[in-house]
């Protein structure tokens, strides 16, 4: 399906499109903390855990458990955007497995394009740390755009609103539409998600490696 600005707003698809792309975005994350955990933390098993989804870990309490204050920043976002996802699940009777292997609905997922590095395991984890960073940019900047078109109720986006995506903290969400649960939703996930990218920012990988 060939999406354009130009396409008639339906809310119920729009939603169902931002469900399946945030599920893909916490998968994404996922990625990040299993190969921040056994690059680091537990490299001495970095051999036999090289692929986050032949060697599947399902439990996060695991991640929690690891000694390393960037993987719990990262199970912290997933938590937000899961807990977003199940809600969203809620409102919209979302049948999330049904969703994913919908091609209409995973092309609607694509409408407004985010940033993912698929080659996560040849990069160091110095290297990959603002890469993660750059990927949670990218997630809060998409979410934004989600909320700037129901906003507007169109995904042709006003300028007024795109121009929003430059203003630093929450200036870049003061012209949502406070009466819409919707964007409220998408509003405190992003408020959320800003606070952990900042929080990783300030991580000093340099400084914990001559620690050890």
């Amino acid at each position: 399906m060939k999406l354009s600005r130009n396409d008639p707003f339906d809310l119920k698809l729009c939603m169902r499109g931002l469900g399946a792309l945030v599920t893909r975005m916490h998968s994404d994350i996922y990625e990040y903390v299993y190969h921040f955990t056994f690059k680091k933390s537990l490299k001495s098993y970095g051999k036999d855990f090289k692929d986050p989804w032949d060697q599947y870990i399902e439990d996060d309490d695991f991640f929690m458990d690891v000694d390393d204050p960037l993987v719990k920043n990262c199970i912290i976002s997933m938590g937000r955007l899961i807990e977003y996802k199940q809600a969203l699940n809620l409102i919209f009777a979302i049948e999330e497995v049904e969703d994913l292997e919908d091609e209409f609905i995973v092309s609607e997922s694509n409408r407004f394009k985010i940033f993912l590095l698929v080659y996560k395991h040849s990069k160091s984890y110095k290297k990959l740390k603002p890469y993660y960073e750059r990927t949670l940019a990218g997630f809060i900047e998409n979410l934004s755009l989600y909320a700037y078109a129901l906003t507007a109720q169109r995904y042709k986006i006003p300028l007024v609103l795109r121009r929003q995506l430059k203003l630093p903290g929450e200036e870049s969400l003061r012209l949502l539409n406070a009466d819409d649960s919707n964007v409220a939703m998408i509003k405190e996930l992003v408020i959320g998600l800003k606070r952990d990218l900042e929080n990783s920012k300030s991580l000093n990988v340099n400084k914990a490696a001559k620690k050890r």
